[in-house]
């Protein structure tokens, strides 16, 4: 006998429903959360590196041939500050606990590295004169003021932006052109504004992409070790 309801969701759809609901809540709080920590602990850690240069801590420079042929372009300011929607964007590729586990565990240890490349190798942008008007102009000098050169070994904007890539590559979303274009984008633009060395984009994609390698294996490992082997329920 078949019951049918009429009006109203059964008690499976309504259960999916509100998981649904409770998933998107907390990919949403997961995502301001992550938001949080990466730019207070960026903070923090360009407060730092500037007191100990103020101070006459020894700074390496990463010019090379390319970094002097490219030339400065302020209005590429624009697609540089596109970083700051890639970077909340693969929290909402998820739809499942466990990719939203490999995401978040990725943007943390990127993060984390980056910082720890950043205390011990002391490496600082210096900054061309620039002779230019106009609103592009304007903002890049603020930027470059409140930022002051550090931070740039490896390109946190570069990995960030990788990261988002792969992220929305390997699930598959088709929106992965776009991220990837924006990728690219974020990471042209962080040369063309002297925000980071050549030398930086590469170090940070491949700081992704280890990252993200690595995370997808070890959640894959503890995953199947905490859900163990399922068993098979024979019908009588």
């Amino acid at each position: 006998m078949v019951e049918m309801t009429v009006g109203s969701a059964t008690a499976p759809q309504r259960s999916v429903e509100r998981c649904a609901l409770w998933f998107r809540v907390v990919r949403w709080a997961a995502a301001f959360g992550l938001a949080v920590l990466m730019l207070v602990g960026y903070t923090l850690m360009s407060s730092w590196n500037i007191d100990r240069f103020m101070d006459g801590h020894s700074t390496v420079a990463l010019w090379t041939r390319m970094d002097r042929a490219v030339p400065t372009v302020p209005e590429a300011i624009w697609l540089y500050v596109l970083y700051y929607v890639l970077v909340m964007m693969p929290m909402f590729a998820v739809r499942r606990v466990r990719e939203m586990s490999e995401v978040l565990a990725s943007f943390v240890l990127v993060t984390v590295a980056a910082w720890v490349v950043y205390a011990l190798w002391p490496v600082r942008m210096q900054y061309p004169q620039l002779m230019c008007a106009g609103v592009s102009c304007d903002v890049l000098m603020r930027l470059w003021a409140m930022d002051m050169g550090v931070n740039v070994m490896p390109s946190l904007h570069a990995a960030h932006s990788a990261l988002a890539a792969v992220v929305f590559i390997t699930y598959r979303n088709r929106a992965w052109p776009l991220v990837a274009a924006g990728a690219l984008a974020v990471s042209v633009a962080a040369v063309l504004t002297k925000q980071h060395y050549v030398l930086d984009i590469p170090a940070g994609i491949a700081l992704a992409v280890v990252v993200w390698i690595l995370v997808r294996w070890v959640v894959a490992a503890l995953w199947v070790e905490r859900q163990g082997i399922p068993r098979t329920r024979v019908a009588r």
